[in-house]
């Protein structure tokens, strides 16, 4: 019995040692107090480009616009006599990719691509007598460029926007390379607030072809997201605006107006009527379209946009020259049209960005 006794002992005590000599030795504790004097280094904030709930941002995007049944009643001009007819319908691809190049909390760059078309099929072909009529029916008009956009945050607050674009508008046909005469430069520079992440205000200058031919305008950029983030407001001011309802995540609803216009070199036109006595005729085309629109994700990234309005003209002469021609000139235009107005359509699939 007291050898079985001692076994048990002699057990016990080596169990004991053997936890002893595994448990790990206590860690010395830290003396915070060597930090009470270091100074925290300061990290400059800078405020980014978006505004909470704004629709989706288009990378690339490619759509169909269709406007229907309208007249067109083109001036006398240069031994022409006045033309009128009936345009069937105008459609076109619109094509845009925009990407960015440089993007980081200090500088954001995008660098766009774009191609606008749109052709116009007339009632009465065999009747077109004025040579601007034929051009818009054999060619129709075309916007091809790229284009740049620059935000540049200054703080968690300030920033500022500068757009720049190149474009060749003309009357030739999508298998021409357009000519060098036909270019048109446009920038913009805003200056603003992001007061936080559902508002941005700002203010600026543009030298756009948005009233049909070379102005300058005063602008206004404003975006506001409400509390509960179902409604809001995006602006570009007089370009355009548009009321947001958020249905949810993935179904947008927008309501508002763009006003559309550009410069049109008709190269093709003079090119085509022998005795000419001009050889720099551009069509100054501005419209604005009221319309609704409805945003929503297919799959993902991809969306679609299905929006549907109505045009209005609101410019479509013709003139020697990239001139301005404020209302009440006493210069004239070389020849004045007359276009009706009709309901139109656009569809588009988008790349969103995420």
């Amino acid at each position: 019995m007291r050898k079985i006794l001692f076994a048990i002992f002699i057990f016990i005590s080596s169990v004991s040692n053997a936890q002893k000599d595994t448990l790990p030795a206590a860690e010395p504790e830290e003396d915070y107090s060597q930090y009470n004097n270091v100074e925290e280094v300061p990290t400059k904030r800078y405020c980014s480009s978006k505004v909470l709930g704004i629709s989706p941002s288009k990378l690339i995007s490619v759509g169909y616009d269709f406007v229907g049944s309208h007249t067109i009643n083109a001036g006398a001009f240069d031994g022409f006599l006045e033309n009128s007819s009936t345009i069937n319908y105008n459609n076109g691809l619109r094509i845009a990719a925009n990407f960015p190049v440089i993007s980081n909390t200090k500088w954001l760059l995008n660098l766009g691509l774009n191609w606008w078309e749109t052709n116009y099929n007339f009632k009465d072909q065999g009747n077109l007598n004025s040579p601007f009529l034929k051009t818009l029916n054999d060619n129709g008009l075309r916007t091809s460029g790229i284009n740049a956009t620059l935000f540049k945050p200054f703080n968690e607050y300030w920033f500022s926007v500068i757009q720049l674009s190149g474009d060749f508008n003309g009357d030739y046909k999508a298998n021409q390379f357009p000519a060098g005469n036909q270019i048109k430069y446009s920038v913009s520079a805003l200056y603003g607030k992001k007061k936080h992440d559902r508002v941005q205000l700002a203010f600026g200058i543009s030298r756009t072809y948005r009233a049909g031919a070379q102005a300058f305008f005063p602008i206004m950029m404003y975006n506001y997201t409400s509390p509960n983030k179902k409604w809001g407001i995006e602006a570009l001011l007089p370009a355009r605006a548009n009321f947001r309802y958020t249905l949810n995540a993935r179904n947008i609803l927008l309501a508002g107006f763009e006003l559309e216009g550009n410069a049109y070199r008709l190269n093709n036109m003079m090119d085509n009527t022998p005795n000419l006595n001009y050889s720099n005729l551009e069509l100054k085309r501005s419209e604005l379209r009221p319309r609704i629109t409805y945003e929503f994700a297919l799959y993902k990234f991809i969306w679609m946009s299905v929006q549907a309005g109505y045009r209005i003209n609101y410019r479509f002469n013709v003139d020697a020259g990239d001139t301005y021609k404020s209302s009440g000139s006493e210069v004239p235009f070389v020849f004045e049209n007359t276009l009706g107005n009709s309901f139109y359509t656009n569809v588009s699939i988008n790349l969103v960005s995420p």
